[in-house]
């Protein structure tokens, strides 16, 4: 990893790598990039026993956070929802002395398999996807930590049998790749 002027930590928060397409393509080009620390947590949690003291430390030695994850039903997948459940915690991420993550820089980065008109009343998904971001990044706002811009990437789907096409996916993959590597560029 490259030194830069500042740290940047990407937590990978897809359940299962393995069974991937989008997300670990986009995670193999990000590492050949060798711009900035990737934690995979389905590689280091394949239980779901969170370290708390490791995430927290990695955590507090970051300048800018990034979360990579597909949407699960409208929201991060359950690793990564425990994780937030453990990791930010009273004292450390809100409260009285919880002013660890606060004013850290948070860069969004997911991948959607459905289409971004999927996501509007009357539509599949059923409400605009920010609005499902809204209470997922709670513990995020709660830790006082700045949001500073989001990466998502649609139609992010492989599987021929739901219409998705592999081709596709590591075109848009590349894609989501150059704007997220563009955008940490621009805050380091």
């Amino acid at each position: 990893m490259k030194q830069s002027q500042c740290e940047v930590l990407l937590i990978s928060g897809h359940p299962d790598l393995s069974r991937s397409v989008a997300n670990i393509e986009i995670l193999k080009r990000l590492e050949a990039l060798d711009l900035f620390k990737i934690h995979r947590l389905d590689e280091v949690y394949p239980n779901y026993q969170i370290d708390v003291q490791v995430e927290q430390d990695l955590l507090t030695k970051a300048d800018v956070i990034v979360l990579q994850f597909p949407l699960y039903w409208s929201t991060y997948p359950a690793l990564m929802k425990l994780w937030f459940d453990e990791v930010f915690t009273y004292n450390f991420a809100f409260g009285p002395n919880g002013d660890k993550l606060k004013g850290k820089k948070v860069i969004l980065s997911i991948t959607c398999g459905a289409t971004e008109s999927s996501y509007q009343a009357g539509e599949f998904n059923f409400l605009p996807l920010e609005q499902y971001l809204q209470a997922a990044m709670h513990p995020v706002k709660a830790a006082q930590m700045e949001i500073v811009d989001t990466v998502i990437t649609f139609e992010m789907n492989s599987t021929p049998d739901e219409g998705g096409d592999q081709n596709t996916v590591m075109q848009l993959a590349q894609q989501h790749v150059e704007r997220l590597t563009h955008l940490i560029n621009q805050l380091t």
